[in-house]
């Protein structure tokens, strides 16, 4: 749990990531990243990522850092919501929601199938 303030969730977050920098550590992909992403590319290794993309024909996935990253400015503080924007916040980042949403809408629009 972090504060609920989002400036203050943020600025926390941003924290920790540059202390697991400073001890020579990596953060762990399934969560959020607050990096820039050139500070991303610089922990992480791009240029093998890249080659694996090439390898198997990934290149039109969004990255990993497209997946972990967030928009800091776009995202709202929830307790500045309106009712109706809190209930499709809160509809859509509650788990499994958005990630059925997701293979629902790749099954339909067939993106899953790769083109060579």
């Amino acid at each position: 749990m972090g504060p609920t303030n989002h400036d203050r969730f943020v600025d926390v977050n941003r924290k920790l990531e540059h202390k697991v920098r400073e001890l020579h550590g990596l953060k762990c992909l399934y969560a959020h990243a607050y990096y820039t992403e050139d500070e991303f590319w610089d922990i992480y290794d791009r240029k093998s990522y890249e080659e694996l993309r090439t390898k198997y024909k990934a290149g039109s996935l969004p990255t990993v850092y497209d997946k972990v990253k967030v928009d800091v400015r776009s995202a709202q503080d929830v307790s500045n919501m309106s009712m109706g924007e809190w209930v499709k916040h809160t509809f859509w980042s509650t788990w499994p929601t958005s990630g059925l949403y997701g293979v629902y809408r790749a099954a339909m629009g067939r993106d899953y199938l790769l083109k060579d």
